[in-house]
């Protein structure tokens, strides 16, 4: 906000402040979908996870060349653009690739 908008309380721009993706995701349950190479992962993010944004297992090795890709993200069977700290459905895409199971750790890098 510039000096004009703090004078008068008027906002450059009308885009919320949205936090910046990024923090941890710890997989509850999974499941296949529509495409046999997605899969769906059930947890809960600490910190913001948005569509389009790249996942990385814990402890792989080459943490940079086995980046996921979030195709979609879901909270109670809606679908959303982003969700921050809340038990989120997020499918994967060639995710059944990477051997993720009940309890592996993911992190969300922008």
């Amino acid at each position: 906000m510039g000096l004009f908008g703090k004078l008068f309380g008027k906002e450059e721009n009308n885009v919320p402040d949205q936090p910046s993706s990024g923090g941890t995701y710890i997989v509850d349950d999974t499941f296949r979908f529509n495409d046999p190479k997605d899969l769906v992962v059930v947890g809960k993010i600490n910190g913001t996870v948005r569509e389009g944004d790249s996942v990385y297992i814990e402890g792989d090795n080459e943490i940079y060349l086995n980046s996921i890709l979030v195709k979609e993200l879901n909270i109670f069977r809606t679908k959303v653009k982003s969700a921050t700290d809340t038990t989120v459905a997020l499918v994967l895409e060639n995710g059944s690739e990477y051997g993720i199971s009940k309890g592996t750790v993911l992190h969300v890098k922008v």
